[in-house]
């Protein structure tokens, strides 16, 4: 019958879609669903901490908590977020000069006699200025400086300090973004919401309603994780051992603790999340958030919530730098004599990270791990075009 041969093309079209369809979903779901244990719901620092408290200060760890206050003082968390002046990487490279070819607009650094740092521009006789007053990163890959303009705005430098130059060029991101006016040549204006998240994720026990943070509280210290510490200290002084008053993060399971990394490190998506899941699979530059990725692990989801931050990373210091502290992590599960579960890699014995999860370029000067564990080919990088920004 005429026709008839149409329809049964179209019908055996809509089964294969509806069939790929069906299988994406069940990648998805076997991509990050646990194999045990209830749904991932999705919860704050705060709903961990589970108590009221005070903020006491890191320094008042210190009296019971020496030597852990002593390795997390000097650690890169500790130095996320620093006055500018402060810093000799910074300093030690003024006065600086840079044309911005985006907008062929003239960046100047310098330090002037007060030791605060501006950030001038110039161009067709008109000029700007702004003093850049914190240092956002400790300085392993960058360092983005932001300031205030006289109106009180915030200002994302349109400079940065980057490691693997030694030196300062635009900051990630602002090569897409031409400079409208003079005053916009300077950086990016944060509105209060961004500014927020910023200032929250490098300081700690700073609040909304106070932008400016407190020396004490630049960089994440020990409240940062553990909660307000002043019950605690009362509680222990009280000698009342029954109740710490005081969360620990190494208890949780590891989607909570990748909850509680990922407010700043990339909040994981829920298990039903699928339109998130599948950003973050398809996206390169999501490879600077490693609690987003990590659930996407096959090795995440079947090690029965055992597999967290921790497992690999002291919290307390910088992470390790030898491939030999990873290998022993990944060898504990993935070797014959305690498999149950876990494939034995047939092609290497060692350095399990840089074929499981290689280094990616994904934002300019700057390589970022992928927590994505998985079997990656010989010469497939998570770097792109569309990530250099």
């Amino acid at each position: 019958m005429p026709g008839s041969s149409e329809k049964v093309a179209v019908a055996s079209l809509e089964r294969f879609f509806m069939a790929s369809r069906m299988m994406c979903m069940l990648v998805l779901l076997y991509a990050v669903l646990p194999s045990k244990g209830p749904a991932r719901t999705r919860w704050t620092p705060q709903h961990f901490w589970g108590q009221q408290s005070a903020y006491a200060g890191s320094r008042a760890c210190q009296g019971c908590h020496a030597n852990l206050y002593k390795i997390q003082e000097a650690s890169n968390h500790a130095r996320s977020l620093r006055p500018l002046k402060e810093i000799e990487k910074i300093t030690s490279c003024l006065p600086f000069r840079l044309m911005d070819p985006s907008s062929q607009t003239e960046l100047f650094l310098s330090r002037k006699p007060d030791g605060n740092i501006e950030l001038s521009v110039r161009k067709d006789g008109k000029e700007d200025q702004i003093i850049l007053e914190w240092a956002f990163g400790a300085g392993a890959k960058g360092i983005t400086p932001v300031g205030r303009r006289d109106n009180g705005q915030f200002v994302e430098g349109r400079l940065s300090w980057y490691e693997t130059l030694g030196t300062f060029d635009l900051t990630a991101g602002a090569r897409e973004r031409i400079a409208q006016d003079i005053s916009e040549s300077l950086g990016r204006s944060l509105g209060e919401e961004e500014r927020s998240r910023c200032f929250g994720c490098h300081t700690t026990g700073s609040t909304a309603e106070s932008p400016i943070p407190k020396r004490e509280e630049m960089g994440i210290r020990c409240e940062r994780c553990h909660g307000p510490g002043l019950e605690h200290i009362r509680s222990m002084a009280s000698g009342n051992l029954s109740d710490r008053k005081i969360f620990h993060p190494g208890r949780l399971d590891g989607f909570s603790q990748a909850q509680l990394c990922g407010e700043c490190h990339g909040p994981p998506p829920a298990d039903s999340d699928f339109d998130a899941i599948r950003y973050i699979q398809q996206k390169a530059l999501t490879v600077r958030f490693p609690s987003q990725r990590m659930v996407l692990s096959r090795c995440f989801n079947e090690a029965d919530a055992n597999l967290k931050c921790s497992t690999c990373h002291n919290p307390h210091a910088n992470i390790a730098a030898t491939r030999t502290h990873y290998d022993k992590i990944c060898l504990g599960c993935h070797r014959l004599e305690v498999r149950k579960r876990s494939a034995v890699c047939p092609v290497a014995k060692d350095n399990c990270v840089s074929c499981h999860m290689p280094k990616g370029r994904v934002m300019v000067h700057s390589e970022f791990t992928d927590h994505w564990i998985r079997a990656t080919r010989a010469g497939v990088t998570t770097e792109t075009k569309d990530s250099l920004k």
